[in-house]
């Protein structure tokens, strides 16, 4: 694991969140639960919400910025390119690690030219006639799922088992993104893992009760279940991992989504690279796990934010 970096003065942290994509409210969830935990470990924690003030409102004596925007405009890169003009040091990925892992086309291209898993899959523009999408999608055969190529917490992803579902589901995908995904769909388990800083922390595997992780199963559904370090991972899983975000520049805290086919064997899904931090994300849960507090972990990672910024 990384050396440890420990807080000898409080911090002044402002903390993003909220902003206004449709992921505002897991974002203020996220943020809020962060400033808690900086907080109790005794720092000065701003909730700013760049939905509500402009980013050259942020206070000018911050010491780090501590983005909790998920979605567009906190993933993107346009927030770190914001954050670098106004020369404040915020933790996580850079503007252009943010800007292709957002864009899930451009990471699947960067991904299989690496030799790395991802499911069969064609990109489509927001405005492909029918005739070009049934034409796709027969290509990629069912069950197959479309999705936004530029969106997260699956807003407007579907799961398809038939040709007459294609055009809805299309329409659907397009509406969150200049760009959709017609994907293979893999059967079998979904599981997650968080890297910290270069480190690979505990998988967690999903079961919901439905048939995928939607937004329901992940926000509302008490019925999802998390294993966490469930058994029979593939052995070349961590190297795959790392190796996804090696490729695409990723640092920080990410979460690599994948699923493991009826062989064992690992499909890459996304990689998130400001992903969820409520009471109840599977970040803050494979944290836990592994023995750490929420609070402590991001203290020393924005410690160590700070102390690169000087060098």
């Amino acid at each position: 694991m990384s050396t440890p970096v420990t807080s000898f003065r409080q911090l002044r942290i402002t903390v993003l969140a909220g902003g206004d994509s449709a992921e505002r409210e897991v974002s203020l969830e996220s943020g809020a639960c962060v400033a808690k935990a900086l907080q109790e470990r005794g720092h000065e924690v701003l909730l700013f919400d760049p939905a509500r003030q402009a980013l050259s409102e942020i206070p000018r004596d911050t010491d780090v910025v501590f983005p909790m925007l998920h979605g567009t405009g906190g993933e993107d890169g346009t927030l770190q390119q914001s954050l670098e003009q106004l020369g404040l040091p915020w933790f996580g990925s850079s503007a252009a690690a943010s800007a292709l892992t957002f864009d899930k086309a451009a990471t699947r291209r960067i991904l299989a030219n690496a030799g790395l898993p991802v499911a069969p899959g064609i990109a489509l523009p927001h405005d492909t006639t029918n005739e070009q999408i049934h034409i796709a999608s027969r290509r990629i055969g069912f069950p197959q799922v479309v999705k936004p190529a530029a969106q997260g917490s699956s807003v407007g992803v579907s799961i398809v088992d038939a040709e007459s579902e294609v055009e809805h589901a299309a329409a659907e995908a397009a509406r969150w993104s200049h760009t959709f995904l017609i994907e293979s769909f893999i059967a079998g388990r979904e599981i997650t893992v968080p890297v910290i800083n270069g480190d690979i922390y505990p998988v967690i595997e999903i079961l919901p009760a439905a048939r995928w992780y939607d937004y329901s199963a992940k926000y509302t559904d008490e019925s999802t279940r998390y294993q966490v370090a469930p058994d029979n991972l593939p052995a070349n899983l961590t190297d795959i991992v790392l190796a996804a975000c090696e490729t695409c520049g990723v640092t920080g805290i990410s979460r690599t989504d994948l699923r493991l086919d009826s062989d064992g064997e690992a499909w890459i899904l996304e990689i998130n690279t400001i992903p969820g931090m409520t009471s109840h994300s599977l970040v803050p849960m494979s944290i836990r796990s592994h023995g750490q507090s929420v609070g402590g972990l991001c203290e020393r990672l924005l410690l160590q934010t700070i102390a690169n910024a000087n060098i």
